[in-house]
């Protein structure tokens, strides 16, 4: 793939987000990490001591459980929305794509919440986790796709 200069590169999988831009050119990409975050989420068997409460129904002999919910998505939901936030902070009119890498159930969380601007400018979606690769790898796995 060609980056062409100044495009912006996000590498996210939900609980860690590099925001890059490429300071090369379009054939030799130079990612400079302009931001990066990471949080530690709490795995669900550590947030819940035991199963959902149950509830009786008025009338008859019905029983029914609560939800239980999932804080550790919603964990996750929130921190995309930050990254995409992060992105749009440092996307302005000279940025001329934008190329965002995710696993593939975060990026699929990050299709509902693209602003305007990043459905405009993206230029590719990579469903591959690229979080723990050092940035010389990042670039060359985006040149090559």
């Amino acid at each position: 793939m060609i980056l062409p200069s100044r495009t912006l590169v996000l590498v996210t999988d939900g609980a860690r987000m590099v925001l890059m831009r490429n300071a090369g050119d379009a054939l030799a990409p130079r990612l400079e990490v302009i931001e990066h975050r990471e949080v530690f989420l709490v795995p669900n068997r550590d947030l819940f001591s035991d199963r959902p409460g149950t509830t009786f129904s008025s009338h008859g002999d019905g029983r029914s459980r609560y939800e239980a919910g999932d804080p550790h998505a919603a964990e996750e939901e929130e921190f995309l929305v930050a990254a995409i936030a992060a992105l749009a902070e440092f996307a302005d009119e000279r940025t001329p794509a934008i190329v965002i890498a995710a696993d593939p159930v975060s990026l699929g969380r990050l299709r509902g919440i693209y602003p305007p601007f990043v459905r405009k400018r993206l230029m590719a979606e990579i469903d591959r986790d690229y979080t723990a690769m050092p940035v010389a790898e990042i670039a060359h796995r985006l040149l090559a796709a």
